[in-house]
């Protein structure tokens, strides 16, 4: 890929001091969107039951919660491509394959993603909302623990995907003509992603250790909740760290 012209970046649109160098859409975004359509589709309430009286359309309403919360995991992903793909247009090898395992994780794991958020919503409305999906499947401890080894596995390869991806924009740095702003946007945004990878690594841990016990088991989930806390923690912490770049800078000068 060649080094960015003037004109070029003349001729992009900023957006909050974000230079938009992929704002027409690739064959690659144009991909990813249509799976992330498709895995958006997979978590419809219900796909093959059609309710044909009020009583049958409030029990399938019990689950939009869920279906509200996968979908925000999902489009958060989706959100995180496209944000990338609108700054920085790559289309070299590395952003395709990277994009293309981007696709396979997120339609292998879109169920345990629902299955979770099912849980979720189950077990902190006290069974008054959601599928009870525990009576119905038979589900004991060590399966519990299972399936949040199995959706923190899938979080832990999609942080990583996403990594990778910011990486490679600070790897071209010097041809994508990356602003000292821009850079700092791709270090924030790495950071998220290493602690959602280590949250959910954390909640791995938990839920194999004490995968006989359900109130530990429990715990393996509820950590997840401290993103909320730690994403704003790892920003600040990040921005710290440019502000002070940038005082260096201007003291040299």
């Amino acid at each position: 890929m060649d080094r960015l012209s003037d004109e070029y970046l003349a001729s992009c649109r900023i957006d909050e001091g974000r230079i938009l160098r992929g704002e027409n859409m690739s064959r690659i975004e144009t991909f990813v969107d249509a799976a992330f359509a498709f895995a958006f589709t997979m978590l419809v309430i219900s796909i093959d039951q059609i309710p044909t009286n009020p009583i049958e359309l409030l029990e399938l309403s019990r689950d939009i919660p869920a279906f509200l919360i996968s979908a925000f995991v999902i489009g958060s992903i989706w959100v995180a491509h496209a944000n990338w793909s609108r700054n920085f247009g790559l289309q070299d090898s590395g952003t395709l394959y990277l994009s293309l395992g981007l696709v396979m994780l997120v339609l292998v794991f879109v169920y345990p993603i629902k299955l979770m958020a099912q849980a979720t919503v189950l077990y902190t409305s006290r069974g008054v909302l959601g599928t009870d999906i525990f009576s119905l499947g038979g589900w004991d401890e060590n399966q519990v623990a299972v399936l949040f080894v199995y959706f923190g596995i899938g979080l832990v390869a999609l942080s990583a995907i996403l990594i990778a991806l910011y990486l490679n924009a600070l790897r071209q740095k010097m041809t994508l003509r990356l602003t000292p702003f821009e850079e700092c946007i791709c270090q924030k945004a790495v950071a998220r992603w290493l602690i959602v990878a280590g949250v959910a690594t954390l909640s791995c841990a938990i839920a194999l250790l004490f995968r006989d016990d359900l109130n530990s088991v429990v715990f393996a989930g509820n950590i997840y909740f401290t993103l909320f806390g730690l994403l704003p923690f790892g920003d600040y912490l990040v921005n710290r760290r440019w502000e002070r770049r940038q005082q260096g800078s201007q003291d040299a000068l």
